[in-house]
């Protein structure tokens, strides 16, 4: 992410843009004539390495790094990275079934790790041990989807994606029931 991040800020501003319109999830190029293939099946994946601004970038991040730590034990690699990736997809799909602005270029992997906050209600409802810090992790879960729903109701920062956020959460928490049932959950 950061490395994107760092590119897109580095390029020239007809690269920026480019990078932007192409690799960004835009609910509405599905609509376009002309629009090339290549973008509209990779833009619901790439969107979660871009980010519109560094503050952006850093919470991400910072989120992204506290969820690794404490799931990728929990879950194993490959379904961390399959429960981080299903909820970024969900989230541009709830974002564009819920009327998300067509025009307007969705960025950031917040989706996805609203995923893996999903994944870790889950786990910690199974009784799984999130470490020393599992209080403090339940208690950023239900701060991210509270928030979220407050920004649903109360949309006072407009340029959150609210329900792309709760996409990924709801995602995280089926996908983790299914992958990880009760009972069979990898011990640490």
């Amino acid at each position: 992410m950061t490395l994107t991040f760092a590119g897109a800020r580095l390029a020239p501003f007809g690269v920026e843009q480019w990078v932007i319109v192409h690799f960004a999830f835009i609910p509405g190029a599905w609509f376009l004539d002309g629009w090339p293939l290549w973008s509209l099946l990779i833009a619901p994946f790439s969107y979660s390495l871009l980010h519109g601004g560094l503050l952006h970038l850093v919470l991400n991040g910072v989120m992204l790094a506290v969820m690794g730590k404490v799931l990728e034990p929990r879950l194993g690699r490959g379904r961390f990275f399959l429960v981080f990736v299903a909820g970024v997809l969900a989230g541009a799909l709830v974002h564009a079934l819920t009327g998300g602005a067509a025009d307007v270029p969705l960025v950031g992997a917040s989706a996805g790790v609203g995923a893996l906050y999903g994944a870790g209600l889950v786990l910690h409802g199974r009784g799984v041990s999130l470490g020393p810090n599992g209080r403090i992790l339940m208690a950023l879960t239900a701060f991210f989807v509270i928030t979220n729903l407050l920004g649903l109701i109360l949309p006072v920062l407009g340029q959150i994606a609210y329900e792309a956020h709760l996409g990924g959460f709801i995602i995280g928490i089926l996908i983790t029931a299914k992958l990880m049932p009760a009972g069979r959950t990898r011990p640490v």
